[in-house]
């Protein structure tokens, strides 16, 4: 995955936490508005698949309160010390780390009311067979939140056309909940399991 290539090549992972971090947080990537359209409610269970530098997990732990539990789930190690150590910093005690493999999150069975998967949909190297392996990772009524960068609209591979997304969740046994159009660079879809 791009990620571990850039981080086994001599970057830091402080540098691409902070950069993840910049990224999410950017105006531009309306993160309030996100966050607003995830309808989170206190005592959810919130997955942040690909938690990069941390930034929407501190944002979930604070959304779904004490009740609730956020899931930092990455492949690299270090960006999950990084993001614990932002964690422990905020003084959040509702937030597990997971050290997934590249093919599994990880996640406990039937743990989870929504799995949010930021910019990370187009590193997964069989999609549609992860998604539906993780059906059983999600809580009743459970959601999965996608956004991914549009074609053109970033680094070169990585991005996603948004119909590429539908189809992928669509084959492994999803139906598109919403669709929100305030992002302008990338798709952001919903989805819950199909019926």
């Amino acid at each position: 995955m791009f990620i571990a290539y850039l981080l086994v090549c001599g970057s830091s992972a402080q540098y691409w936490a902070d950069f993840f971090n910049r990224d999410a947080s950017a105006p531009e990537n309306k993160p309030d508005e996100v966050i607003s359209a995830l309808a989170l409610k206190s005592g959810m269970q919130v997955a942040d698949l690909g938690a990069g530098g941390g930034y929407f997990t501190l944002r979930f732990a604070r959304a779904v309160g004490r009740e609730g539990k956020v899931y930092a789930v990455d492949i690299n190690a270090e960006l999950l010390e990084i993001v614990k150590a932002s964690v422990s910093e905020a003084g959040l005690s509702n937030v597990v780390f997971i050290h997934a493999r590249e093919d599994d999150s990880m996640l406990p069975e039937k743990s989870v009311d929504l799995i949010f998967v930021r910019n990370v949909f187009h590193h997964l190297p069989d999609q549609e067979k992860y998604f539906r392996d993780i059906k059983p990772k999600l809580k009743a009524g459970g959601r999965i939140a996608i956004i991914e960068y549009k074609k053109g609209s970033y680094y070169s591979g990585h991005e996603t056309p948004e119909e590429t997304v539908l189809e992928v969740m669509k084959n492994a046994g999803y139906s598109l909940l919403k669709r929100h159009g305030f992002l302008e660079k990338q798709s952001f879809t919903i989805f819950s399991l199909a019926e």
